[in-house]
């Protein structure tokens, strides 16, 4: 891996750090794209690591819950399992994820992609890019090794869902698989351990959140996007080996770095629901037993993460690993 830039003061967003840690529902969807998913080539090497992923936890007299930050897209090769997580894992009876992701194939997510994906007027949104904007986008076609007309196979596409697939793409080029995702290994280990299943968003809510953007929101988070993959290519690399290590801070710092500006769309994504998950797992803990929950990373870091609203609940949550 390539030593990146420092970040910079007023760095801009980043449409593929939302894909990694914060929605997994979109990636399948993106990759899945005829004469897309294969015009990116992925990288075969990952830095070698002992890897240490943050766990947190809460109990009280009958109920323990386990808090695991994933990663939704990682190279197959990149360590991340550990003697403490799997114990966690291995003794709970319920595993709660953000959604149905095993579930949410192709053919059950295009439904949701043409109600909150698809362009529904006659004006192509590349014709509302700015200069700049334009010259981002075939420049990152370019890096991904993609002919500048392939841009009209995403016209199409609102602005927001053209975002995702582009960052997508460049993270398989950088060896990322929606398939070596750790929520999608841990629900088929869920599944295979007969371990009760639960989730906390549908795939509606999870599309929709993009979907209610409004057009000059989606305009920015596309243009932000491109600008932020030509700018900080190792970024995702960065906050892939800052979760790998546990290093929650610096992980925190760049995902708000990556929102700056954007902060309404932040509160959508983030803060909103992780106050309504927060509150779910209080109704877990009003029950008992073991629950591992494994959500992304981005939702357990920073301020108004989902332990920040737990213990505004009034629960001691406790760094475990």
């Amino acid at each position: 891996m390539t030593t990146a830039r420092p970040l910079a003061r007023h760095m801009p967003k980043a449409a593929y750090l939302y894909l990694v840690l914060v929605l997994p529902l979109l990636l399948g969807f993106a990759l899945g794209q005829p004469g897309l998913a294969d015009q990116a080539s992925a990288e075969e090497t990952v830095p070698a690591s002992m890897p240490k992923p943050a766990l947190w936890r809460l109990s009280d007299e009958d109920s323990e819950i386990w808090l695991f930050g994933t990663v939704h897209i990682l190279n197959p090769a990149l360590k991340w399992r550990t003697a403490k997580v799997d114990a966690a894992f291995k003794d709970a009876g319920i595993y709660y994820s953000e959604a149905p992701v095993v579930q949410a194939d192709t053919k059950m997510m295009q439904p949701l992609i043409m109600k909150h994906g698809i362009n529904r007027s006659n004006v192509p949104f590349t014709n509302k890019l700015s200069k700049q904007g334009k010259a981002d986008f075939k420049a990152t076609l370019k890096a991904l090794g993609m002919p500048e007309d392939t841009m009209k196979q995403f016209e199409a596409y609102r602005p927001w869902l053209a975002g995702v697939s582009i960052g997508a793409l460049q993270v398989q080029a950088r060896g990322g698989d929606p398939e070596a995702g750790v929520d999608k290994i841990l629900w088929r280990e869920a599944v295979a351990d007969g371990k009760m299943l639960g989730y906390f968003e549908t795939m509606e809510q999870q599309v929709s959140l993009f979907g209610a953007m409004t057009p000059e929101e989606e305009l920015k988070f596309f243009e932000d996007g491109l600008r932020q993959m030509i700018e900080e290519p190792d970024l995702l690399d960065e906050i892939t080996l800052d979760w790998q290590a546990g290093r929650i801070d610096a992980l925190s710092h760049k995902l708000n770095g990556a929102m700056e500006g954007q902060e309404s769309l932040r509160d959508r994504l983030l803060v909103d629901r992780n106050r309504a998950w927060a509150m779910k797992i209080k109704e877990l803990m009003d029950g008992e037993g073991t629950i591992f929950v494994a959500v992304g990373a981005g939702h357990l870091a920073g301020d108004g993460s989902v332990q920040d609203h737990l213990e505004q609940l009034g629960y001691t949550v406790t760094r475990a690993q």
